[in-house]
């Protein structure tokens, strides 16, 4: 994904000073690239809205369409609205030092799931993820560290055919990598959910045994 300092054809302006483009450009005016990333954003909150429904469902022959509709909405402009607040808080929790961020990352990190999945707003799910990560946020820190570790390693090992392929070859192939750990990472938050609520869940189950 280098290419030549003196830049081509569909490839931006030339670098400065040695500097290499990160990633080739399409020619699109600035209007049409922004409407293409807005665009894209839109798709990236559907898409992650119906895949975190139906991994924490037990669906496995299909991908409902109902998924991808019921409350899109609101559950959309919740992720959004929840997103930007997320983000300064944990931002906030960083410079602090690094614990009181880390500590609010992993607290407040399935807040997502209850706004796309149970259909809450963002602040029912921010006081839930606390709740339902209470006692596990250690283990669950631990698992953290783990999907970081594959995130890297998918990142190198995608992106590695770029030093050797065309620059458009090698963009495709880091972008496809991207979205296989997409789909794995919102696989690993859906089913750590799924075991929290039912270990949250078990005591009243065996309460409601024992009455019986």
């Amino acid at each position: 994904m280098l290419p030549d300092p003196v830049g081509g054809p569909g490839m931006g302006p030339a670098p400065v000073e040695g500097m290499q483009p990160y990633a080739p450009s399409l020619g699109l005016s600035p209007v049409l690239t922004s409407l293409l990333s807005l665009l894209l954003g839109i798709i990236s909150i559907v898409v992650t809205i119906g895949a975190l429904r139906t991994f924490v469902s037990e669906e496995t022959e299909q991908i409902p369409e109902a998924h991808f509709r019921h409350n899109l909405l609101w559950a959309g402009l919740n992720l959004i609205i929840g997103g930007i607040i997320f983000g300064i808080t944990i931002a906030i929790g960083f410079l602090f030092l690094v614990v009181p961020g880390l500590f609010l990352l992993v607290s407040l990190f399935f807040w997502e799931v209850y706004v796309a999945v149970e259909d809450q707003n963002f602040i029912e799910g921010f006081r839930n993820s606390w709740r339902l990560t209470r006692g596990h946020r250690l283990r669950l820190f631990g698992l953290g560290i783990v999907v970081a570790i594959i995130a890297l390693l998918v990142s190198i090992g995608f992106g590695i055919p770029g030093i050797f392929l065309p620059d458009i070859l090698g963009f495709l192939i880091a972008q496809l990598g991207s979205a296989f750990f997409g789909v794995f990472f919102l696989a690993t938050v859906a089913q750590t959910y799924n075991q929290l609520t039912a270990m949250e869940n078990e005591p009243r189950v065996e309460t409601a045994e024992e009455r019986t």
